[in-house]
């Protein structure tokens, strides 16, 4: 690519990549229409298009991309992925990209990684003290297991290392496991999964083993290899975190015992889980109460409050995302019942309760609670 038009495709490229990190996006998705293709931006989890663009600069910028991300220009007919960064005066950002081939041509996404950006705290990230501080205690433990739960894109790796950064105190050799790696922070050491060349959770998990680590974080269970890896090394000194795909907090523990996890095993080193979803929060600039009947419906005194929009907020009447979660404190104390059933009983805040919290409190709509969760509010 010369002379002008290369200069006009990283000039789009990089427009495009510097509004999205301008926006919050977390991720940029190019996708081929009929006639052209078109830009939208993932903000506060929802897709938003920003461009349109012609047929012929598709192809260019895709070619581009490729260049930059060191990935083959011959094969378009077959998945492919690889990662670039992206300058912008003195900030930099990794961007890991993936190519897919669509019955129109190949799409792309790129997903905007945190880089050097230090996580949030908890109670940014809309954690109550109480939660913040029992989770802080849990992970301040000398060995055991901590396990988040919830959907792809629910926020389970930055409430991580939130966790993480807090522990990152110079006392404690702290290594993850991740892909792809999320938050690049000194004093925390990481490793990028490569299934490609073998490096999976599991191998990578006994490798860091031998690094005498105190914490470690897995970036998700998602076999019965790297369960048994996790729990181990649970078992023998270290303190583990790891995220799992299941629908609540009381469900790791089946999800775990179908990995072949006995259930003593699991008593024996767990925690604690924390099921998390995030929903948007309303803007502070033009959100309005809602008016008649939801107030009854809610059963409290404060009053909910509706999206509008605004230029703020991009007219979407949200700006930025908070966390709602149930959070299951767990510890390897004996119980004379079972255990199992005994779960519910201690579940210290359920999603609903604070789903609904957050709603009375005005920082988010019944609407979008419901869109999250489901939850009917009545």
């Amino acid at each position: 690519m010369e002379g002008e038009s290369g200069g006009q495709i990283d000039r789009l490229l990089q427009e495009m990549v510097a509004g999205a990190v301008a926006d919050g996006a977390s991720d940029v998705h190019i996708e081929p229409q009929e006639d052209g293709s078109r830009i939208r931006f993932r903000i506060d989890g929802r897709l938003r298009t920003v461009r349109e663009l012609a047929r012929e600069l598709h192809g260019a910028l895709l070619l581009r991309l490729k260049i930059l991300s060191n990935i083959p220009v011959d094969c378009p007919q077959l998945p492919q992925d690889g990662k670039w960064t992206f300058a912008n005066g003195e900030e930099r950002r990794d961007i890991r990209v993936s190519l897919v081939p669509f019955s129109r041509g190949e799409g792309a996404v790129l997903r905007i990684l945190m880089g050097f950006t230090l996580p949030p705290s908890l109670g940014e990230l809309g954690f109550d003290e109480s939660t913040a501080a029992q989770l802080t205690a849990a992970v301040r433990g000398p060995d055991g297991l901590l396990l988040l739960t919830g959907p792809t894109g629910c926020g389970k790796s930055t409430t991580v290392h939130a966790l993480l950064a807090g522990l990152n105190d110079g006392s404690r050799k702290i290594i993850t496991v991740e892909d792809p790696v999320e938050y690049a922070i000194d004093g925390i050491s990481s490793v990028q999964v490569n299934g490609a060349r073998g490096l999976s959770f599991a191998s990578a998990l006994r490798s860091v083993l031998r690094q005498s680590p105190n914490v470690l974080f897995v970036g998700e269970i998602r076999d019965e290899e790297t369960a048994a890896v996790a729990i181990q090394a649970a078992l023998t000194g270290h303190f583990v975190c790891s995220t799992l795909h299941c629908p609540d907090a009381a469900g790791a523990i089946p999800r775990l015992m179908e990995l072949k996890i006995p259930l003593h095993l699991i008593r024996a080193v767990l925690r604690g889980v924390l099921s998390q979803r995030l929903v948007r929060c309303l803007c502070e600039r033009c959100r309005q109460p809602h008016g008649g009947g939801l107030r009854d419906l809610l059963g409290r005194e404060s009053e909910s409050f509706r999206p509008v929009g605004c230029d703020r907020c991009g007219h979407s009447g949200y700006r930025g995302q908070t966390a709602i979660y149930e959070w299951l404190p767990l510890n390897s104390e004996k119980t004379d019942g079972n255990f199992l059933e005994e779960l519910p009983e201690k579940i210290a805040i359920s999603l609903r309760e604070c789903a609904m919290g957050k709603v009375a409190a005005a920082v988010t709509s019944p609407e979008e609670v419901y869109a999250a969760t489901g939850f009917p509010f009545r």
